[in-house]
């Protein structure tokens, strides 16, 4: 089995582009369904999340899809060239397939060093696939050891201490703007997991007001009244935007919902005072040109990216531990992955070889039931020499067509598995005698 990854994440394309190539868990279940229609013989798996959409394919040696059907694929569902993706797209094959899946769950691959959200991205990923039933038993198992371990990497190290996802992050990256936010009025743009997470690390900083902004007024009230905030209406977004002093915005709406349009008549209602944005949606909630107004300072994931951890240092400290945990696990999961297609292709061989004695057998014995005795024998040579043909016939016909390397690769193969060579058949035929000394007597 080939295993194969292809994708782009935060460290080759710009926020633009992953916010083009990302998808939500309807699309993405949509897209695995097209693509095992295109290709029924291959097991398929999607990780999309703000940082990072990744392919994950397992298929027969020689099969389909390959890199650049992918490419195409991701071009596809994304409405880019071909040309413009492949300049930041990025694949593995086999072992660093595996490798990089278990780097990623572990948190050593994601913009904020041992972040943990990736986890349940991951989780997220493998339950959509499954959905979309496209694993079988060689994706069940990569996911599987992915997810456990990225557990014994955050209990057996220290990597996932401190600020560990863009939530807390973005809290700190306010607190470096202001001395102190309690004057301050926060107001959080969507009530899904970021914006709770997010919450729940601005809530340490005792802000004077939270006001809580969704476009389900259940969800807002529900997460003020967990949270001690304020459930703000979303068709009064304008007023709220007024009122604030940072923004916190993580939707999952498709386009911007702040324009510079709507925006620029605020500035003057809010008395220039200035006000903070920090957009991690993806798709980004903020068009980027409300960034060159006056007074507003607007910040996206790559900007997150370059904000400084005071603790990377120290855990970095814990990097070449995760990543031997996770060395150890890519030989574990590559050499079970090894032993299931061989033991899987001795018995395909074994069926194969098995139908055809049977099938030659059949006629054999109807041959024999009607013939002279006098007739047997050229009966059963022949049984043998048709036997030995149809067995024989496909592994030939492959190693004539091929040639180069390839067909040496075969040669090599069949001289070792089938003892082809001349000096080792006379000893297999013919082993040396034991010897004993001669008695002295």
């Amino acid at each position: 089995m080939h295993i194969l990854c292809v994708g782009l994440s935060h460290r080759t394309a710009s926020v633009e582009l992953r916010e083009r190539v990302s998808l939500n868990a309807d699309a993405a279940e949509a897209a695995l369904r097209e693509l095992a229609t295109l290709f029924p013989h291959a097991e398929l798996a999607l990780i999309s999340t703000c940082n990072r959409t990744e392919l994950y394919v397992a298929r027969p040696l020689h099969g389909h899809p390959r890199v650049d059907e992918l490419l195409g694929f991701l071009a596809d569902t994304s409405d880019l060239e071909v040309e413009d993706l492949a300049e930041v797209v990025y694949h593995y094959d086999n072992e660093q397939a595996l490798r990089h899946l278990l780097r990623v769950a572990a948190g050593l691959d994601s913009m904020v060093l041992g972040e943990n959200q990736i986890v349940a991205q991951i989780k997220q990923a493998y339950d959509i696939a499954c959905a979309a039933g496209t694993l079988d038993k060689v994706l069940h198992k990569i996911f599987q050891i992915a997810l456990a371990t990225a557990k014994k990497v955050r209990t057996q190290t220290g990597i996932g201490s401190g600020r560990t996802s863009v939530s807390s992050v973005a809290v700190d990256f306010a607190k470096h703007l202001f001395s102190r936010l309690g004057d301050k009025t926060v107001l959080t743009i969507g009530a899904g997991k970021m914006t709770e997470l997010t919450l729940t690390h601005f809530l340490e900083l005792r802000p004077e007001r939270v006001l809580i902004c969704n476009r389900s007024a259940a969800k807002a009230h529900d997460l003020a009244a967990k949270y001690h905030g304020e459930a703000a209406a979303f068709e009064d977004l304008d007023e709220h935007l007024v009122k604030a002093d940072v923004v916190i915005s993580s939707t999952g709406a498709s386009q911007p919902i702040v324009d510079a349009a709507m925006f620029k008549p605020l500035i003057k209602r809010r008395r220039f005072r200035p006000l903070f944005v920090i957009d991690i949606a993806m798709p980004r909630d903020f068009d980027p040109a409300i960034g060159e107004l006056a007074n507003v300072y607007l910040y996206n994931l790559d900007d997150l990216q370059k904000a400084i951890s005071d603790d990377l240092a120290q855990r970095n400290g814990e990097v070449a531990t995760c990543e031997s945990i996770v060395d150890a696990a890519v030989l574990d999961c590559y050499a079970a992955i090894q032993t299931g297609d061989f033991a899987e292709l001795i018995q395909l061989l074994r069926r194969q070889i098995h139908d055809i004695a049977s099938a030659e057998s059949e006629r054999t014995a109807n041959k024999l039931a009607v013939a002279d005795p006098d007739q047997h024998r050229d009966i059963l040579d022949e049984h043998a020499h048709r036997l030995v043909n149809k067995i024989l016939h496909r592994p030939l016909s492959e190693l004539r067509a091929n040639s180069g390397t390839e067909a040496a690769m075969y040669a090599t193969a069949l001289r070792r598995l089938f003892v082809l060579d001349q000096h080792q058949q006379v000893e297999d035929l013919h082993p040396p005698e034991q010897t004993t000394p001669p008695s002295r007597r």
